[in-house]
């Protein structure tokens, strides 16, 4: 019975149990509008709600870099593929990216967009020059 428990015990602790996006991920950073960074494992870094809701905006995996204000969430997304038609594991593409614009204060997602659309998104939305796009791991506390 001892082993059955420990066993149990080993397999909440191994998992990261828990409802907080902390638990088990490699980080969360906060941005702004309730909104959080979360980086679940090499390619699942997305932008989401901290208490996630389906209705809501988010920016989906693979967030490579991102930039934001109290207002906008700027982020480059990087595509993901299958690796076959039977697996369930996503690879990054190669040279293969989208842009985003979130206004957190209008709950509202523009992406994905090409580069000449994002900008050109950035300038009609009025998004400040000085939010610019960084690395993801810079936002690592």
């Amino acid at each position: 019975m001892k082993r059955q428990m420990l066993t149990v015990l080993l397999a909440f602790v191994a998992a990261g149990c828990g409802g907080d996006f902390n638990h088990g991920g490699d980080f969360t950073a906060k941005l702004c509008g309730g909104y959080i960074l979360y980086k679940g494992s090499a390619h699942d870094a997305q932008v989401t709600l901290a208490n996630w809701n389906h209705q809501a905006p988010y920016i989906p995996a693979k967030v490579v870099e991102l930039g934001n204000d109290e207002r906008f969430i700027i982020a480059k997304q990087n595509h993901l593929r299958r690796l076959s038609p039977n697996s369930t594991y996503m690879a990054p593409e190669t040279d293969a990216y989208s842009y985003w614009i979130l206004d957190t204060s209008i709950s509202k997602a523009y992406g994905p967009l090409t580069r000449d659309e994002f900008q050109r998104e950035r300038r009609d939305l009025g998004v400040p020059d000085q939010i610019t796009l960084k690395d993801i791991s810079s936002y690592r506390r």
